[in-house]
């Protein structure tokens, strides 16, 4: 049987694929969606055991010209137990750059 965990991430990863190749839809897309993309991926690696069910685009922090925060609330759940887990996803804007992935558990 194939793990529903497994499923989500194959489906998130095929959403933004297809986002990606759209040229029309793709350039509709938010400024959000590509860190979203890696809030995902870096929340599902943290906690391996837990099944996402949700998650949400929280806003952007602009820290300065080099630094700015995307924040998204996460969903996850183990055994019928919800646990909520904050992901924030530091970048340079200015050179579209990853700098680091903070997560906050409730």
């Amino acid at each position: 049987m194939i793990n529903k965990r497994r499923i989500l991430i194959f489906l998130v990863t095929m959403l933004f694929l297809i986002l990606q190749t759209t040229t029309g839809f793709a350039q509709q897309q938010p400024e959000y969606a590509k860190w979203g993309k890696i809030a995902v991926e870096q929340t599902t690696k943290q906690f391996p055991k837990y099944e996402m069910v949700d998650y949400k685009y929280e806003g952007k922090v602009v820290i300065s010209d080099e630094r700015q925060q995307y924040n998204f609330k996460m969903t996850l759940e183990l055994n019928g137990e919800r646990k909520e887990v904050r992901t924030y996803v530091l970048v340079n804007p200015k050179q579209d750059q990853l700098i680091d992935v903070y997560f906050d558990e409730d």
